[in-house]
């Protein structure tokens, strides 16, 4: 539903609980299940799972970085946020599936060759979860 919010829950590896709400994209789904499935398939330990999964608390860094503001406004996620940033990057080259993800990663300043049949994984599996996610409206995951 236009201008509802979708929710996620999360169960970490040491059994705490977190949960988070975000604006709905609609038939798409979920910016950070894009996330989940680009970091599992790059092995990234350190993205945006990898810091939910140590502590982080999104919720609580999203509030900080709104009031903040500024090019630091993340820094709750905290000092070394090269995966993060790279799984952002590589979330929107793969999920955007009318252009080229080199293109879209160069533009980024991402130097980085993708193993092309990694990149069809995770395309089919983004296709696969968008279908679930029209027919279900919900999705139920595990990080490695």
């Amino acid at each position: 539903m236009p201008g509802a919010r979708d929710r996620i829950y999360v169960r970490r590896s040491d059994g705490t609980e977190v949960s988070w709400d975000f604006a709905t994209y609609g038939d798409n789904v979920p910016h950070d299940l894009v996330h989940l499935v680009v970091e599992s398939a790059f092995g990234l330990q350190r993205g945006f799972w990898g810091l939910v999964d140590s502590g982080i608390d999104p919720a609580r860094v999203n509030a900080v970085a709104n009031r903040q503001g500024g090019a630091d406004k993340y820094a709750a996620f905290g000092g070394d946020q090269r995966e993060i940033l790279l799984a952002e990057a590589l979330a929107a080259a793969l999920s955007q599936t009318l252009e080229e993800p080199s293109a879209v990663l160069e533009r980024q300043g991402v130097q980085l060759k993708l193993d092309e049949g990694v990149v069809e994984r995770v395309r089919a599996e983004l296709r696969s979860l968008t279908a679930l996610w029209r027919s279900e409206g919900k999705v139920r995951m595990r990080f490695p």
